[in-house]
């Protein structure tokens, strides 16, 4: 008799250490499920404590709900790991919340359209008034001698912006006849378009010439003073990239720069 119990007693003390090793792993699976379902609900937590119109921390707890919707998702296809099991593993009602909450995201409404650009006009065109001049003795349309000094840095300027249009209007005060007032105003405008023609070697298909007689005052004609104002010729550089090219000149690349210069004479 105390020899069969010797015999069994080693029987026994497997039996009990496999009940140990059950429990030891049954607790474990306990606490490592715990530790998942803690975080995911912590995940879940913060994500229902945040307003969807909080669109910076929503995107950042709508990133760690599809992190852990992916591992649960990765574990369901390749089995969950062994800590996790001996039936204990909430895999598919954990993925199952996680889902629920992903669903009701609402995306942040796309940022409104940026404002129309808006191009800045262009500038005044400036005119410079040179009084005590003048270009032509009266109701005469030749270029008197020496007045071609001052043409002289309106070439310059012309020849500074190749490729532009130049116009050149002649004006005239209201003293006389209106026929022959715009006639000669457009002949003393083809005068000086023929100068800078020959003197700059401007082709003359850069010029457009126009009179405009006494039609477009910029002073009153009832006086001596504004009379004066009035007997002008106008030469403007229009910005109309390459409506001509100067020879060996490059066209413009922009139409940067001081704006439309124009240069009216006295006279």
């Amino acid at each position: 008799m105390p020899c069969r119990f010797r015999a069994e007693k080693p029987g026994v003390w497997v039996v009990i250490s496999l009940l140990l090793c059950i429990i030891s792993a049954l607790g474990l699976s306990v606490l490592h499920n715990q530790s998942l379902i803690g975080r995911i609900a912590s995940d879940l937590q913060r994500w229902y404590a945040i307003p969807m119109t909080l669109y910076a921390p929503k995107a950042q707890s709508l990133h760690a709900l599809q992190q852990d919707a992916l591992l649960l998702e990765r574990w369901q296809r390749q089995g969950e790991p062994q800590r996790y099991g001996l039936g204990l593993y909430p895999g598919e009602r954990l993925w199952l919340s996680v889902q629920q909450a992903i669903d009701t995201y609402i995306p942040p409404p796309p940022p409104p359209p940026p404002p129309p650009e808006v191009k800045p006009e262009a500038p005044a065109p400036k005119i410079v008034r040179l009084d005590s001049m003048s270009l032509f003795d009266s109701g005469k349309a030749e270029l008197k001698a020496g007045s071609t000094k001052m043409l002289v840095n309106s070439l310059v300027g012309i020849k500074a912006k190749p490729g532009w249009l130049i116009v050149v209007s002649g004006h005239t005060d209201n003293t006389g006849k209106a026929q022959l007032n715009q006639r000669l105003s457009l002949q003393r405008a083809e005068a000086v378009r023929n100068w800078m023609r020959d003197t700059g070697d401007v082709p003359e298909s850069c010029f457009a010439v126009q009179g405009y007689g006494a039609s477009r005052p910029v002073a009153d004609n009832d006086t001596s003073e504004g009379r004066a104002l009035n007997r002008r010729v106008e030469i403007s550089l229009v910005p109309q990239a390459d409506a001509c090219r100067l020879p060996d000149a490059t066209p413009p690349s922009s139409l940067e720069g001081d704006g439309v210069d124009n240069n009216e004479w006295r006279k």
